[in-house]
């Protein structure tokens, strides 16, 4: 093939010359390792990570030529977390270069679906973290088992400094790529988008490889294997896949007898990256084949580009926030506002790219492992949003917010010029409004409302990585402006484009008024396609079938309705709503005047319910070409119509199809879809949700993506191909939005608008900025988008440079860097990547925020440490923080919290304590706290000034997804300050893996003149720290959607009411018995889980009746019984009985059987009104017995 370059000379040459000598082997151990699949983290951990470690420090002692290879930086520090007693054995082996680090990733990444940023991250925080524990980083890309790899993979490898990429999965495609091979050559290198090369073992045989007792230096098979390639050489896996472990012994004991025999083969117990370094220069070696393009996979991946939606959704907010919050956050730091929280930043990073593992982000794993990934992609995305947030309110001190309504502050992240559409929504925002400037001058709006929720659209100028001030005001009337907008049922028009829509509501014409040109195939439609029969029998979430997308699909054409929704004069809108089945359809058509006037946006939202099926968006376009361009995030790559080696293929964030003749094309965004196909030589396809059916494997996946989604994809036509029509530019303005903040007023020195970096040359991209790993200095990194030729480029500061690096990916200084003032100036090749490291001169810091702890008197003991978890009950179910992850101070959003010893009482409980606020000029009060049980809603009162909070429980989620019978979906709105990776837990002495505990930030407001706070009256609400401050940075409240995910943050608690237990405190009028003063019955409702009731008595029931003393509302109830003692304690059987006077019959409301839980907390199906509650007792414990044991017993 034209992609594999042969120098005939050369190669004849080295074959004759090697002919006769010896087959070289590299003999790649490995333990390949899915941290989730058919099992979640928590199994991953509690399992196959000790399962992982033993096998191999016994076969590293008993065998001393084995050397283990293992990948996965994540993975790492599981070991480190939770079997500490084996890590310095790891580290030994390390450092004897017997145990290698092999990947030089957080995790062995899923390579297509990341963007290249991402997958950027991936290696760096991989390579440091090795560093920082080991001393060593990797030189390769390890993937085994990853499902095809595009294009870009040697070009970020090598801009991260690495040499080397093996796997074994191509040998998994369907079909022959060359000739009658699946893989190109066996080893060879791999040139990237840009031209860079590192070397590839692209068949490295399984990795499940189990070698039986023979001598393989005389392998027959490997001699075979080593005559395919001019060298003699052969690279071969052997181990195990997929639960970790390590090779079998025999295994082991074969390769150190082959390592040691004489036989015509040569066996090297080998690194992975082994090979790479001993064929280094790689100059030297232009005999070996050269592959030049992607290497996907046919079939068994196809699927994997949109399984899992939501994840894939989730994912690419998490790109897209971190970058928008690290690009604020270094801002707010030179400006000496805010320093930039580089600790916090990481662990975002690492919380979400983790799942970007090949079973986790292509959508293949079993759905409980999806809750954890649910969890961490929306803690993540929680901890970027406030990144950003504190950091734009930290910056706003300079900035000029004196204006005569409510100043909103527009941030635009991205490196261009943004002129485009706000849309905000504020507690007090006018009923009718008027948006000015900050030239001064009114600038176009409108009032719109969706989903009962009322908006302000305005049209915002703001200038790269920077922001402007914008002042809403209220207006008596409500203000109409022209534009050139029209809008009906049947179509609508901007100054660009006329759309006309068909009897079913979808796009049958669009006329480009620029260049008087059809876009959409006469007699078609752009609409969203249906496949009615998506059979996947054998790998259902990974593969879409070839005869699944050549079927003719369907138009979704049940209960069709078309209403107008946006009638200008910024935007027009069409909501066109459908069904099919149980699935149901929104498609939110729009078009602008004045902003993003050449982009037809279409935002979806569909609540999917259809199985056996697949849902593409069709584009029949008026443009024809055998081939489309697909953006790869850095570089493009061109694609012909469908085959049967290439059908559903990945891309970033657009495609297009172009004239034959260049004169014209039509691209199509998008905001969270990778998967498309061309089935035409004028038709894309994006592919938007995929439910196989099945036949017994995998049947879950048969209602995968069950649940809402919501979605944007674009089209925009445009003259010659996407250079001329910015297509890059507008993709990256679809997906980093402007972001919009009410601020406070007051004057500033940098005006009403400010741009920190400005790059200089339109065809190069800028795709960080953030500060360095190891340096308060920033990196940035560019990406060239044209591919045509070198660049000369350049940026410009707000600041001049005092010192300027070149770096590759890892941070590695490469070389220096030409600087003239505040413009760094570098020349960048086709595709190319570049990273350099500036620093800047500053500004006079304009003052830090005041703060000073507050004295708490501790009285709980909230954490553990490992030999002592039986020690301590934190929540009543015996489980407690893990003291050793619990840092002595914490900072969140700028608010320094010093945390208590966890040797000994660490955390208040609120009883209604009262507490001095240190004396000094404070406006707020910042506490970490939680709730011990459920999220609740209590009363904090500063100064005597009441305030309503919700305290979220300890442990658990913090959102989900909704997916249709499995969870509800639910953000929780607190600010998680601290998030501990495992919990501890008195039953059998043991860590609860990946079982998060939280500390959540709760703001108080310090009315002047305030001297003390008062804590709510409710036990179960501890605090652990607080801080007074004078706080002039979190001024910013964000009035736009930062995360885009259909999930709406609620500040309400997952229950309503108060869980303040209306027994403590209370009389208990009657009991069946106790077995003496130091277990009585009262103690079953003093509010304190350390102390019990127990009655060993013959009576039976048991029971103890409480007089609330007044009639009062029950909800629910609890009983917290003795399992942290035996789980045979375990109440079994028992009742909850209420009367509102001593005469009336008791009426049982809610009765438990076969319980097992430590704790049961029920809601009663309808409140009820009593003053007398009796707990009665039928079975007391797991046997059946007759002794009760009491902790807690609460109705509320």
């Amino acid at each position: 093939m034209k992609n594999i370059l042969f120098l005939a000379a050369a190669s004849l040459m080295s074959l004759l010359s090697y002919a006769q000598e010896q087959t070289k082997v590299y003999m790649v151990s490995n333990a390949h390792f899915d941290s989730q699949w058919n099992w979640d983290v928590q199994r991953s951990i509690s399992e196959f990570i000790p399962k992982t470690i033993e096998r191999n420090l016994f076969l590293l002692e008993k065998y001393p030529e084995y050397l283990f290879n293992f990948e996965g930086g994540v993975k790492y520090a599981w070991m480190k977390e939770y079997y500490p007693e084996y890590w310095e054995q790891i580290r030994k082996y390390v450092d004897q270069g017997r145990w290698h680090i092999s990947g030089s990733t957080w995790d062995a990444n899923d390579p297509n679906i990341p963007s290249i940023e991402s997958f950027t991250r991936n290696i760096l925080y991989g390579q440091h973290f090795y560093r920082d524990e080991f001393g060593v980083q990797g030189t390769d890309i390890f993937l085994p088992d990853c499902f095809g790899f595009g294009w870009t993979l040697p070009t970020a490898a090598a801009h991260s400094g690495l040499i080397g990429f093996s796997t074994q999965k191509l040998s998994w495609r369907n079909n022959p790529f060359y000739g009658d091979s699946k893989i190109p050559f066996d080893i060879g290198f791999w040139e990237g988008v840009d031209g860079s090369r590192i070397m590839i073992a692209a068949d490295a045989r399984k990795y499940s490889t189990k070698w039986k007792d023979e001598d393989l230096s005389r392998s027959t098979y490997l001699q075979e294997l080593g005559e395919r390639n001019p060298h003699n050489v052969v690279y071969h896996y052997y181990g195990v896949g997929d639960t970790g472990g390590s090779p079998t012994i025999q295994s082991v004991r074969t390769v150190q007898k082959s390592v040691l025999s004489d036989g015509p083969v040569r066996i090297i117990s080998a690194e992975t990256d082994r090979m790479f370094k001993d064929y280094l220069p790689y100059e030297d070696h232009p005999d070996l084949p050269v592959w030049k393009s992607e290497l996907l996979m046919d079939v068994h991946a196809t699927g994997c580009y949109t399984s899992q939606a939501a994840m894939k959704l989730f994912n690419r907010r998490n790109e897209l926030l971190a970058d928008a919050a690290e690009r604020s956050a270094v801002i707010a730091d030179w400006a000496g506002t805010s320093s930039y929280p580089k600790e916090f930043l990481t662990d975002a990073w690492r919380r979400f790219i983790w799942h970007q593992f090949h079973d986790d982000i292509t959508g293949t794993s079993i759905p409980r492992a999806y809750e954890f990934s649910w969890n961490d992609e929306l803690i993540s995305m929680k901890h970027f949003a406030n990144v950003m947030t504190a950091s734009v309110g930290a910056f706003s001190r300079l900035l000029d917010t004196q204006v005569k309504g409510t100043p909103v502050i527009v941030y635009n992240p991205v490196g261009n010029d943004n002129v485009g559409l706000v849309e905000i929504s504020y507690d007090g925002m006018p009923e009718n409004a008027v948006v000015y400037g900050p030239d001064g001058r009114r600038v176009p709006s409108q009032m719109t409302v969706r989903d009962g929720v009322r908006k302000l659209v305005f049209k915002a100028s703001v200038a790269p990585v920077g922001y402007a001030v914008y002042d809403v005001r209220k207006s008596s009337v409500r203000v109409s402006a022209s534009s050139a907008l029209a809008v009906s049922e049947k179509g609508m028009e901007n100054s660009v484009y006329r759309l006309a829509f068909d009897a079913n509501g979808d796009i049958c014409s669009i006329w480009d008024k620029r260049n008087d040109r059809e876009l959409v195939e006469q007699g078609k439609a752009v609409r969203l396609a249906l496949f009615t029969e998506n059979k996947s029998y054998k790998w259902p979430a990974w593969e879409i079938l070839k005869e699944t997308i050549d079927a003719e699909p369907v138009a979704v054409s049940e209960d069709v309705k078309v209403n107008v929704v946006e009638e200008g004069p910024l935007r027009v809108t069409v909501c066109v709503e459908r069904k099919w089945g149980d699935s149901v359809f929104r498609q939110y058509v729009s078009l602008t005047d004045g902003t993003y006037d050449d982009r037809i946006d279409i935002v979806n939202d569909v609540f999917w319910q259809s199985t056996d099926a697949l849902l593409k968006a069709e584009f029949p376009l008026s443009v024809f070409n055998e081939k489309a361009v697909y953006d790869l995030g850095v570089g493009t790559i061109s694609r012909g119509n469908n085959t049967v080696t290439s059908y559903e293929v990945y891309a970033q964030q657009w495609a297009e199809i172009a004239d034959a003749d260049g004169s014209y094309a039509v691209a199509v965004m998008n905001d969270s879809k990778y998967g498309w196909d061309k089935p035409s030589d004028n038709t894309l396809r994006l592919t938007l949700l995929h439910t196989p059916s099945t036949n017994g494997n995998y049947a879950y996946q048969s209602s995968q993506d069950f649940g809402r989604h919501v979605f944007t994809y674009s089209i925009a036509g445009h003259h010659g191909d996407y250079r001329q029509g910015d297509v890059v530019q507008k993709a990256e303005m679809l997906n980093q939005p402007l972001q919009a903040f009410v601020a406070t007023k007051h004057k500033g020195t940098y005006g009403r608008s400010f741009t920190f970096a400005q790059p200089l040359n339109e065809n190069v991209a800028l795709r960080a900025l953030k500060q360095a790993e190891d340096s308060d200095a920033y990196v940035v990194r560019f990406y060239e988008t044209s591919g045509l030729s070198s660049q000369n480029a350049g940026i410009r500061f707000a600041a001049d440079i005092l010192e300027a690096k070149e770096l590759n990916g890892n941070e590695q200084e490469i070389g220096p860097a030409s600087v003239s003032g505040n413009t760094l100036d570098f020349e960048i090749g086709p595709y190319g990547m570049k990273t350099y490291l500036v620093r800047l001169a500053k500004p006079q810091s304009p003052g830090t925020m005041v703060s000073a702890p507050v004295d708490l008197p501790f009285d709980k003991k909230t954490a553990s440490y490992n030999p002592f978890r039986i020690e301590v009950n934190f929540d009543g179910a015996g489980n407690s923080y893990a003291a050793e992850l619990i840092p002595e101070t914490l900072s969140f959003k700028g608010i320094d919290f010093n945390l208590g010893d966890p040797t000994v009482a660490n955390a208040l409980k609120c009883k209604g304590n009262k507490i001095a606020l240190p004396k000094g000029n404070y406006n707020k009060l910042y506490l970490l706290a939680s709730a011990m049980r459920n999220d609740t809603r209590c009363t904090f009162a500063v100064g005597g000034k009441a305030q309503e909070v919700t305290v979220p429980y300890y442990a658990g989620f913090i959102g989900q997804w909704g997916h249709t019978g499995h969870t509800e979906e639910f953000l929780k709105a607190a600010d998680v300050a601290y998030v501990g990776t495992h919990r501890h837990s008195m039953t059998g002495n043991r860590d609860l893996p990946y079982d998060y505990s939280y500390m959540f930030c709760i703001p108080l407001d310090i009315p002047a003149g305030a001297d003390s706070f008062t804590l709510p009256d409710n036990s179960q609400v501890v605090v652990f720290a607080a801080t007074a401050v004078l706080d002039v940075n979190n001024v910013a409240v964000p009035c736009s959607d930062l995360f885009r995910i259909g999930i709406p943050a609620s500040s309400e608690p997952v229950i309503e009411g108060s869980y303040r237990n209306l027994c403590a405190g209370k009389p208990v009028v009657a009991r069946s018995g106790e077995i003496n003063r130091r277990e009585v019955a009262e103690f079953a409702v003093d509010d304190d889980i350390d102390t019990k009731w127990c009655d060993v008595s013959e009576t039976m029931p048991k029971y103890i009746e409480i007089d609330l003393q007044e009639v009062s509302e029950i909800k629910g109830w609890s009983v917290l019984h003795a399992g942290v003692e035996s789980q045979s304690y375990i109440t079994k059987e028992y009742s909850l009985q209420v009367r509102s006077s001593q005469t009336e019959p008791w009426k049982t409301v809610d009765t438990v059987y076969e319980n097992d839980e430590y704790q049961t907390d029920r809601r009663l199906k309808e409140s009820v009104q009593a003053r007398y509650v009796r707990l009665d007792v039928t079975k007391a414990d797991q046997n059946d017995g007759i002794k009760v044991r009491i902790y807690e017993f609460a109705v509320y």
